[in-house]
């Protein structure tokens, strides 16, 4: 059962029907928050926190590659369409962020020399007069993020998988 469970979560190879893509991926889910919890639980400057949280994103990534590529292979997609979602994901991040005032936050701090000493008082108002605006955007990040992953996540887990073997073995069971 362990075997069974590690092999669903973390071996991308092999296809996967709908209802273990919905189970395993409720599973990931806990599995990855309780994780994060735990790791929140302790001081989050130390080393610990760093090497936790590299942990967690190793996890985070390999499982999903896992766990959605199994699914997609089962109608017959590769695993491109996760590498298309990071990559669609980062553009949206950074598109936000630099309309939202993040390229005069930029632009106020390539006045000076990468190794130059800035004056606290003027790097606090420089960070003073953007984080506000940026906080702003939260929201636009959350709904963003939310929506392209619940898009995906339904065009993955409801998608009717091949009935015949194809390219990426047998269907599942």
């Amino acid at each position: 059962m362990i075997k069974t469970a590690l092999y669903q979560l973390f071996v991308p190879s092999g296809r996967t029907n709908r209802r273990t893509f919905w189970i395993t991926l409720a599973a990931f889910a806990g599995l990855v928050s309780l994780f994060k919890w735990g790791l929140f639980q302790h001081d989050t400057s130390g080393t610990f926190y760093f090497w936790g949280f590299l942990v967690w994103i190793i996890m985070l990534f390999c499982g999903l590659f896992a766990i959605y590529g199994k699914r997609l292979k089962d109608f017959g997609r590769s695993v491109l369409p996760i590498v298309g979602l990071l990559t669609a994901i980062i553009i949206v991040l950074i598109v936000i962020m630099l309309t939202n005032g993040g390229a005069e936050y930029f632009e106020a701090y390539s006045q000076y020399d990468r190794k130059a000493t800035i004056d606290p008082e003027v790097r606090q108002a420089i960070n003073e007069r953007y984080e506000a605006r940026m906080s702003g955007a939260a929201p636009l990040v959350t709904y963003s993020l939310s929506a392209m992953l619940i898009a995906f996540t339904a065009w993955v887990g409801l998608t009717k998988g091949d009935p015949q073997a194809n390219r990426y073995g047998s269907p599942p069971i």
